[in-house]
């Protein structure tokens, strides 16, 4: 799971690259650009929850915890929707200054 994790993240490179080659239209580039970014940010989230379980259950002190289906539940929405919010927060932060000179 660890591995799948890291390796779930896709590179929307090709495809971009594609879709220039045969004029497809800016609209798709950004929505394959915005997936991308999710699948990046979700590859992180799990990562950290599949490591913390892997190096609790190999016996490594002080880096892993005990992560059953609830506290992984919670962990990925807590991760996830945090970091929407955070991201948000810096979007409107970012307009605020640009806009107010």
């Amino acid at each position: 799971m660890l591995l799948g994790s890291i390796l779930a993240a896709t590179d929307p490179v090709a495809v971009a690259v594609l879709l220039n080659e045969l004029g497809g239209p800016p609209r798709l580039r950004t929505h394959i650009a915005g997936e991308s970014l999710l699948n990046d940010g979700a590859a992180v989230v799990f990562f950290k929850i599949f490591s913390a379980r892997f190096f609790h259950e190999t016996g490594v002190e002080g880096l892993g915890e005990e992560i059953g289906w609830s506290r992984g539940i919670v962990l990925f929405l807590r991760l996830s929707l945090g970091g929407a919010v955070v991201g948000v927060l810096f979007g409107l932060l970012l307009v605020t200054m640009l806009f107010n000179k």
